[in-house]
């Protein structure tokens, strides 16, 4: 886990829980499948460079390895919500139509914008069976959580090559938020480039030095870690859906070097790039061999 100045990095594993929403005191990542359901209030996180609001009666799915964190709204703290996190190999192993997995892996949140969605009765089933020892149980909910996201998936994707995510209500948050929201916007459309602070500043008009003051104030990390874990979440979607080398993988990340990819990557996964690959390859493989 970083420190107070950067993002977290939180450690993979399948929960499931509910809760009332709460700002996060900084920005975030695990390497998850994570799932909300809001019931009452809308909930606002800033996930990559927008505002995503999910309105009540709405589930999200997101993969969690892009930084995000839920900010401090006055909704937020009101909303009940249901969480699910369900690790990247286990989800790898159900084998979903090939348009699901790209669209989880893009950096893009799914939002279901009708309320046919598991049931709250199902999460806290799932939520139970998930904290007991027995095997059968968890075997059961796994499968029942599976047929949840699936059902959750065909809802989300007809619209979401064209649907932009859901904004949050500007009259919401103050200058100082819509200002790191563009700069955070900036950063997730040019990360792949050798961009500078001067630049990501320019784009919301701010001076460089309170730009980078603001931008950690509001998400708790600094503007370079986070262009960094947005360049790692790439390389992450890289190893696990193609076969270029980690050099190649490194280049279209916006890594300058290899030696510096190889060391971002293992500081923020807790592994080199190609172990990760390795892992995540078995693991898949692991969970599609125990489902058959």
């Amino acid at each position: 886990m970083r420190g107070a100045s950067g993002v977290h990095q939180h450690a993979s594993e399948l929960a499931c829980w509910q809760g009332r929403g709460h700002a996060m005191s900084s920005a975030h990542r695990h390497d998850d499948l994570e799932v909300n359901l809001v019931e009452d209030e809308p909930l606002t996180y800033l996930f990559g460079g927008s505002l995503v609001t999910i309105e009540p009666g709405h589930a999200a799915l997101f993969w969690a390895s892009v930084p995000h964190r839920l900010i401090d709204t006055p909704h937020n703290w009101r909303a009940h919500v249901r969480w699910l996190h369900v690790p990247l190999g286990r989800v790898l192993a159900w084998s979903l139509p090939q348009q699901a997995t790209a669209q989880l892996l893009s950096g893009t949140p799914l939002i279901t914008h009708q309320p046919d969605h598991p049931d709250p009765p199902a999460f806290d089933r799932w939520s139970q069976d998930l904290r007991t020892a027995s095997p059968d149980l968890h075997a059961i909910a796994l499968l029942e959580i599976q047929a949840g996201v699936r059902r959750l998936l065909r809802i989300a994707l007809p619209t979401a090559d064209t649907a932009e995510p859901a904004r949050g209500r500007r009259a919401d948050f103050p200058d100082s938020v819509r200002h790191v929201v563009t700069m955070a916007r900036y950063i997730t459309r040019h990360y792949r480039e050798p961009i500078r602070v001067a630049e990501i500043a320019a784009a919301a008009h701010l001076h460089p030095n309170y730009a980078m003051t603001l931008f950690r104030q509001v998400l708790g990390t600094t503007m370079h870690t986070y262009l960094t874990d947005r360049r790692v979440a790439e390389a992450q979607r890289q190893l696990l859906t193609s076969t270029a080398t980690t050099s190649q993988i490194a280049d279209a990340a916006g890594f300058g070097s290899h030696s510096g990819f190889y060391a971002a990557f293992s500081h923020a996964c807790g592994v080199p790039p190609g172990t990760y690959r390795r892992i995540h390859r078995a693991a898949a493989a692991t969970e599609g061999t125990a489902s058959l």
